[in-house]
């Protein structure tokens, strides 16, 4: 090998070890938001209350249980239902669900970790659970010491916030510019694109009417994510493209 050759393999080597991809584990991973409509569903179901997927789509997609419940609830008149127990019911149901051995990771973003590991691509994983919950959740994920948790103590009435993301890159030592958010929802792309991340939007049936104004790729299943067109958000060039 030449010394020219050398320094170019060097330079995409330096290249691909400053970039990073970071999602969340519970509810991009992990199918959290279909396992938290499920839970919903049963709990209602028990007191007569019929939801389905277009209510919850508009009135249970913020992180908090008890603020979703209470919009739901006075949307369809029936206030006074119990909200509390409601909710404790639905948090319970969600974990249940959640730590079951049959829930396991998304095929087609595991797959693209995967791929992303074998290019020494940096993975962060953010985690809104009890510390000891996700790194139960942890333990099911396929990959090595390359993929990263980060699990934030502080909660928000919506999340994730810009100052989760910017945690969640501090802790791996990585900038904005050289990170990559992969997401499945409006709340999650806006706080990504906040804090000058790439932003890749994977929606799912809850969230495909909302707005991804600003997000670099959005895809309609997360088998047609693809690791080179992802990680080509991070050359010069498309840096001058999202500049003009």
């Amino acid at each position: 090998m030449t010394k020219k050759s050398a320094e170019v393999t060097q330079n995409k080597e330096e290249q691909l070890s400053a970039a990073c991809i970071v999602l969340e584990l519970e509810y991009m991973l992990f199918p959290g938001r279909q396992l938290t409509y499920k839970a919903f569903n049963a709990v209602l179901k028990d007191h007569q209350v019929a939801l389905n997927q277009a209510a919850f789509s508009r009135y249970c997609l913020q992180r908090s249980v008890e603020k979703n419940l209470q919009d739901l609830l006075a949307a369809l008149d029936k206030k006074g239902l119990g909200e509390e127990a409601a909710a404790v019911k639905i948090k319970k149901h969600f974990e249940s669900s959640l730590h079951h051995s049959s829930c396991q990771p998304v095929p087609g973003i595991m797959a693209l970790l995967k791929k992303a590991e074998e290019k020494k691509i940096k993975i962060g994983l953010l985690s809104f659970l009890p510390e000891e919950n996700a790194r139960q959740l942890m333990a099911r994920v396929p990959l090595s010491q390359s993929a990263y948790l980060h699990v934030m103590k502080k909660e928000a009435a919506d999340l994730p916030t810009s100052d989760s993301w910017l945690s969640l890159l501090k802790a791996i030592k990585m900038t904005p510019r050289c990170a990559i958010a992969l997401v499945d929802g409006a709340t999650a792309c806006k706080s990504a694109l906040a804090v000058g991340m790439s932003c890749v939007v994977v929606p799912d049936c809850y969230t495909a009417w909302q707005e991804f104004t600003g997000a670099d790729i959005v895809v309609d299943n997360a088998d047609d994510l693809k690791l080179n067109e992802i990680s080509a958000l991070l050359t010069t060039a498309h840096f001058r493209k999202r500049a003009k």
